[in-house]
């Protein structure tokens, strides 16, 4: 990956599917409906149920219940009975797990003292098939879940951690990006939508090698997040924290602090 980093800060908080058509026959369908069903658990988690599951991936109630039971059989997404939801399973994480990189093997004890020591949920990411691909989440003790799991492949506009790596692949990456998912989504009110904007952004993420996000992807969820640096400084991932926004005024200098000594902890790792 291309690297444009030129140094960092302490303090310095920035404000802030289409889908392809597929041609095989019902088998074919049914097999892009699966998938498409685990991106959408993913993204807005326990508050997609079968019904409205069936609306958005175009099927019948009992042929989304047909694909939802093979998933749950297999692991890959569980049933939610108090919220009448679903979310990811063990499975996707075993997935990862089984095909885990050497960027993830190197700074796992980093982000593992990164929680401890924050008492926040830490969490690294890598560019994978154009988008944001959070590789490992760790959660301080006792903590509630969160709503970026292991496994969560998307919204790279609206995360902390996906600008980090978008910024590091160059404005022409950028504008494809945009192209490629026919404009910037947006999650919440938030979300930066204007491709302006989110090149400034990321032309300040790039100068500073900090980027943040301020419940641009969900509500009451802010994040920090800072480049974790391979040979010749090339961008090989990003680590973050999240934190909720009554905490961030209070909380974000010495977040920002944490994280971005924790992502030079990582880079000596991986050099």
């Amino acid at each position: 990956m291309e690297s444009n980093y030129s140094g960092r800060v302490s303090a310095d908080l920035m404000d802030g599917r289409g889908e392809q058509v597929v041609h095989g026959g019902p088998k074919f369908r049914s097999v892009r409906r699966v998938f498409r069903i685990l991106d959408l658990i993913s993204e807005h988690g326990e508050g997609m149920t079968a019904k409205q599951l069936a609306r958005e991936i175009g099927t019948s109630l009992s042929n989304c219940y047909y694909l939802i039971n093979i998933l749950a059989d297999e692991g890959y997404i569980e049933k939610l009975p108090q919220c009448g939801g679903y979310r990811i399973g063990r499975a996707v994480s075993q997935l990862y797990e089984n095909t885990r990189s050497d960027f993830d093997a190197h700074i796992e004890p980093v982000l593992d003292d990164l929680a401890r020591r924050s008492q926040r949920h830490a969490y690294a990411a890598i560019l994978s098939d154009g988008e944001m691909t959070v590789t490992q989440v760790k959660a301080p003790p006792r903590s509630p879940p969160v709503g970026v799991v292991e496994g969560f492949h998307g919204a790279s506009h609206a995360l902390a951690l996906g600008k980090v790596l978008l910024a590091s692949m160059g404005s022409e990456y950028v504008e494809a990006y945009i192209e490629g998912h026919g404009g910037l989504v947006a999650f919440t009110h938030r979300t930066i939508v204007q491709p302006a904007m989110l090149h400034a952004q990321l032309n300040k993420v790039r100068m500073v090698g900090l980027a943040t996000d301020y419940e641009e992807f969900a509500p009451n969820l802010c994040c920090v997040a800072s480049p974790v640096l391979g040979e010749e400084n090339r961008v090989q991932g990003a680590i973050g924290l999240s934190t909720s926004i009554k905490h961030i005024r209070k909380e974000g200098h010495h977040l920002v602090v944490m994280i971005q000594r924790a992502a030079e902890e990582a880079s000596a790792l991986i050099k």
